[in-house]
């Protein structure tokens, strides 16, 4: 009795010549044209993914070149040498696997026998598969014959993995780059070949299969010749889709209407009833995105494709979601299918996705109250108080004083410095607690000025100075209304967040503030109160710059023309004599006449460095007390159980004017 063995869809369908070849016609053009007019290459090399016709081409090409009726693009398929070449034992035609040929001695064996002339046919075919695995020395031994070969060989090299190819090697042949099918191709081809073997099937059902093979004739085949056998000879769509565990699209319809209706609850049933029928949920989010693509497509082409398999579900979504509700619904299915591994279980990663989707639609049932807090505003004073941070509140308007635009001070050259320009009221620094010792007064008198900045709207920022190489933000037209506005009318206004990242920063915090500026005359002595503010007017950069702010003023005297300063630093390098003699210029410039400095080692406190290292400690201190309070920053934590990290919180303005 006879057997008969059927043959695999992938061998039987396997393309002849070149006119079956599926989607890779751009190769198809250039071999065509390289046949039809006799410029042959002496290598090539074809490259991509698995399935998609390397081998295949190959074997075409080594019958276009060997067919007894001549060389052509169109090879007879019937002369003894296209029937052997079919049928894999034409004896030259050598067939070669990399992968377990690497050493150098059986390359070499190989190319010994190049030397000779073909048996049968026209031309000697080397075909090398996964060229890739060769190993170096294999490489180096194949290079003079790769680039001079007999007149009669030919070298087609096939590969997945081009970059591994030494480029000595890539530089001696013609490279041609395969490409992936798209699934619509794929569907038509796997559609022909089921025709043609008078196998039923449902259009849905190739679609999966296509899909399933990522652009892989050779997979869709294969996947094919399992759905048949699953399905007793029917190829129909709910038993491919069985076979594959993909995903139904109902349930990704049902999912993205409680998102459009905002039903919370209805999105937590659908999710544990997916984890309970142990659903490929990173499947299930790649859907969601490939949906929330297409409508976001639709959305800006007009309509969605008429092609499109779903454009009758898909049609009812359409006017549901927003162009942000897409863009974030796709941005959230997409980091969620890459850190579903990271979650306890796959189920509750996909659930907290789901969850995220409704929480930050906008605009959205589900969406996150965003009430910005607004730090309660307290009077400056110079009663030497320190600016309390009240907790944050609802959205209240509070006026703010206006202030005449700002006017560049040249700090580098005092003689362009207006001789009017004013000293700005003083707030009290919290660094003064330090120096208990020292009169009322002289406390009152080194604090931390307050700026503002002129602003039409609210909920405008409080702009702070952090450089004092830049010019401050005053004007003298500016004296007049702050004298009569009073220290008490300086607020500090910050604006609402704007999204999950803003609510780390300091929401809360006071920024940090520039002490006023004011340009000294040859006239003015500097004194223990004034000394941090005048160590920052200084034009001095650098280390000069530096060695000042860490400097404390022990005393100042003039003796006729020349200003006489004794200073001390706990940084033992700033009493050198190359640096006294720097600072000796700097502040000579400063005060427009001849000091004779002294620097003492020492521990030094009434510094600029300390008075800004205290406010801004105070100003982190206030961010770390506004977002406990912050109801935006609550709201997530209970919604979604998120957890403020310690040490990452951050105030507006992280530099200040003793920064260098």
């Amino acid at each position: 009795m006879n057997q008969t063995v059927s043959q695999a869809l992938a061998r039987k369908w396997r393309p002849r010549d070149f006119d079956s070849l599926v989607g890779q016609a751009h190769v198809v053009k250039a071999l065509s044209h390289a046949l039809d007019n006799q410029r042959l290459h002496h290598a090539y090399l074809f490259t991509g993914t698995r399935g998609v016709g390397k081998t295949t081409i190959a074997r075409i090409l080594a019958r276009a070149v060997n067919c007894e009726q001549g060389i052509s693009r169109t090879p007879c398929g019937k002369c003894q040498a296209c029937v052997e070449i079919s049928q894999g034992r034409f004896v030259d035609l050598i067939e070669v696997d990399a992968a377990t040929n690497t050493r150098v001695d059986e390359m070499r064996a190989l190319l010994e026998n190049a030397m000779y002339a073909p048996t049968a046919g026209r031309y000697k075919v080397y075909v090398i598969d996964e060229v890739h695995m060769l190993s170096t020395s294999a490489f180096n031994a194949m290079l003079k014959t790769l680039e001079e070969p007999p007149g009669h060989v030919l070298f087609i090299l096939a590969t997945t993995d081009p970059q591994k190819i030494p480029a000595t090697v890539l530089s001696r042949c013609l490279q041609f780059a395969l490409r992936q099918l798209p699934p619509d191709q794929l569907a038509d081809h796997l559609a022909h070949i089921l025709t043609e073997e008078q196998i039923a099937f449902e259009p849905g059902a190739l679609r999966l299969l296509a899909k399933a093979a990522r652009g892989s004739v050779r997979d869709a085949l294969s996947l094919t010749d399992q759905a048949i056998a699953y399905s007793a000879g029917q190829v129909g769509e709910d038993t491919v889709r069985t076979m594959l565990g993909a995903v139904d699209q109902q349930v990704v319809h049902q999912i993205l209407q409680a998102l459009a209706q905002g039903d919370g609850k209805a999105l937590l049933e659908l999710g544990n009833a997916l984890a309970a029928a142990s659903a490929p949920f990173g499947a299930i989010l790649d859907e969601l995105a490939a949906i929330a693509y297409r409508l976001s497509v639709a959305h800006f082409a007009g309509g969605l494709d008429i092609d499109d398999p779903d454009q009758a579900a898909l049609q009812s979504l359409q006017g549901a979601f927003g162009a942000e509700d897409l863009q974030l619904i796709y941005q959230i299915a997409t980091h969620a299918r890459a850190e579903l591994h990271l979650a306890p279980e796959e189920s509750i990663g996909f659930s907290m996705a789901l969850v995220r989707m409704l929480a930050f639609k906008p605009g959205g049932q589900g969406s996150v109250a965003r009430s910005a807090p607004t730090p309660a505003t307290t009077p400056s004073t110079m009663s030497g108080t320190t600016p309390a941070f009240a907790p944050p509140a609802a959205k209240v308007a509070v006026p703010v004083p206006r202030v005449a635009a700002p006017v560049n001070l040249p700090l580098d050259n005092p003689a362009k410095t207006p001789a009017n320009t004013p000293t700005k009221a003083l707030m009290n620094s919290p660094v003064n607690a330090l120096f208990d010792d020292r009169p009322a007064e002289v406390q009152t008198a080194s604090a931390v000025p307050v700026t503002e900045t002129e602003s039409s709207s609210p909920a405008s920022v409080s702009a702070p100075v952090d450089d004092f190489d830049e010019s401050p933000p005053w004007d003298t037209a500016d004296d007049e209304p702050a004298a009569k506005a009073g220290p008490s009318s300086m607020q500090a206004i910050h604006a609402s967040p704007a999204s999950v990242a803003t609510a780390s920063l300091a929401q809360g915090a006071v920024p940090f503030s520039a002490p006023a500026m004011v340009q000294s005359t040859s006239g003015d002595l500097p004194c223990a109160a004034n000394w941090p503010q005048v160590s920052q007017e200084v034009p001095a950069k650098g280390l000069t710059r530096q060695a000042l702010v860490q400097a404390e003023l022990v005393e100042a005297v003039r003796d006729g023309d020349v200003l006489q300063i004794n200073l001390r630093t706990a940084i033992k390098a700033y009493t050198e004599a190359s640096m006294v003699t720097r600072l000796e210029t700097a502040l000579g410039q400063y005060y427009g006449c001849t000091v004779r400095l002294q620097m003492h080692f020492g521990e030094a406190q009434q510094t600029a460095h300390a008075v800004q290292s205290e406010t801004r400690r105070q100003a982190l201190e206030g961010a770390k007390q506004a977002l406990q309070e912050d109801p935006f920053l609550k709201d997530i934590q209970n919604l979604m159980g998120a957890t403020v990290v310690s040490g990452s919180e951050r105030t507006l303005s992280n530099t200040g004017p003793a920064d260098i």
